[in-house]
């Protein structure tokens, strides 16, 4: 018979099935939940900085459709540049978008702000 270990507890045990990788249905689910909370983890920063600049980006352009402020009041204001969800070519320039938002460098400290 082959004896495994339980990649949760570290336990050995004979699996049951051939398939059987844990000592426990019970030692299973705990292990996916361990997982599923450090994958959410992860995200919700991620997810929570992209928030951030889609509410600095919607109060900033008001009810605009284009406005340009500089890299300073950006910043000031929230803005992380590190995080978009998405880019799209327009005009011949890559534009940096977060959600329904798009902002694009014009010149060394300048930004052009538009809503999609």
């Amino acid at each position: 018979m082959k004896v495994l270990q339980d990649p949760l507890t570290g336990e050995d045990f004979i699996p049951k099935r051939n398939n059987q990788r844990f000592a426990s249905r019970k030692n299973q689910i705990r292990f996916n939940n361990n997982l599923a909370l450090e994958r959410k983890e992860y995200k919700c920063e991620i997810l929570r900085r992209l928030e951030t600049n889609w509410n600095a980006l919607g109060i900033i352009l008001g009810n605009n459709s284009i406005i340009e402020r500089s890299e300073e009041f950006l910043r000031g204001a929230g803005l992380h540049f590190g995080y978009v969800t998405h880019s799209i070519m327009r005009d011949g320039h890559r534009w940096n978008c977060v959600f329904n938002y798009a902002y694009l460098k014009t010149n060394k400290d300048c930004i052009k702000i538009i809503r999609l």
